[in-house]
């Protein structure tokens, strides 16, 4: 029985290195994780980054929460640019933004509407290098919150 929790000891031990590996630093290619669909693209002078959660009745916290949340709660939208990018503004999303009130914890969490957001990002173009944009964000329903994606890279479309 010794060998057999050793055993399991160890795939756990594995698979927490794999999960703190993968969220300690950036992974590229298009962004599917967290529940959430991201797509970048660039229009003109804008970048536009739309975050689609895949099930119904979820939402992403506001790119106004502040760093580190409200008493440690929510993940701010966040959207930067890196590559053959920079940023000539700060984002804005397409989406109002509303008060969420967890009543229990005395906290209310400025939150988009249930569904989809695009924030866009005033860019310039600087050299021909690859244009990506770098993501963070969390969407949560009113009863859960799934796990947040922090700086993840995607490629940006022409």
């Amino acid at each position: 029985m010794g060998g057999l929790r050793r055993s399991r000891v160890g795939a756990v031990a594995v698979v927490v290195g794999l999960v703190v590996a993968g969220c300690a630093r950036p992974t590229a290619g298009p962004a599917f994780d967290g529940g959430v669909t991201v797509a970048a693209r660039v229009d003109g002078d804008l970048l536009r980054v739309a975050f689609t959660p895949r099930a119904a009745g979820f939402h992403l916290y506001s790119v106004d929460l502040p760093v580190g949340g409200v008493d440690g709660l929510g993940v701010a939208t966040a959207v930067s640019v890196r590559g053959g990018l920079r940023a000539a503004g700060k984002p804005r999303a397409d989406q109002p933004v509303k008060e969420l009130s967890i009543e229990k914890l005395g906290v209310r969490l400025p939150v988009y509407p249930d569904g989809a957001v695009t924030v866009t990002l005033p860019v310039t173009r600087v050299g021909d290098g690859r244009e990506e944009a770098v993501v963070t964000y969390a969407a949560c329903s009113v009863t859960v919150c799934l796990p947040p994606v922090r700086e993840r890279v995607v490629p940006v479309v022409a």
